[in-house]
């Protein structure tokens, strides 16, 4: 891996980035396409069927989020080592974390428009899916900050 930007990282980092966090995501893709198969199933059944835009959202977002890994991947395995970059994208990514807390939480807000923010911040509603939701980002945004502050070693270039 010499000479490209994802050398510049440190050991750890450098296995987060290149392969824990994008096999997660995918995962999180599947996970999510897996749910709503047997929805959309139902909805082709239905005599008034699911408007267009939740039918095609999942499968837009999942493209979106496909494309972004390749892309996130194709600049740190084939760019030439800069670490101006390397930063740029580790913080995209951390800002990333951040607007999926956002989404996630408005969608739990939106669900119950009687309690609205109150319900998504009710834990003790929360079941085990949205723990993961909610937790998982904790933790890539606690690496990604690591990372970037040099706790796992300094990021060179």
């Amino acid at each position: 891996m010499a000479g490209t930007t994802a050398s510049l990282l440190p050991t750890f980092p450098r296995i987060f980035f290149l392969y824990l966090e994008p096999v997660a995501i995918a995962f999180g893709m599947y996970a999510n396409y897996a749910q709503m198969k047997p929805l959309l199933a139902l909805s082709a059944r239905s005599a008034t069927p699911l408007e267009l835009p939740a039918l095609f959202l999942p499968s837009v977002t999942c493209q979106f989020l496909l494309t972004t890994i390749l892309y996130g991947l194709a600049v740190l395995l084939s760019s030439p080592p800069n670490g101006r970059l390397l930063r740029l994208h580790i913080g995209i990514l951390a800002l990333a974390d951040l607007t999926h807390w956002y989404g996630l939480f408005s969608t739990m807000a939106q669900a119950d428009p009687q309690r609205g923010w109150g319900a998504a911040l009710d834990t003790g509603a929360w079941n085990a899916d949205v723990w993961n939701l909610v937790l998982y980002p904790v933790v890539t945004l606690s690496i990604k900050i690591a990372t970037l502050a040099g706790w796992f070693g300094e990021i060179r270039g």
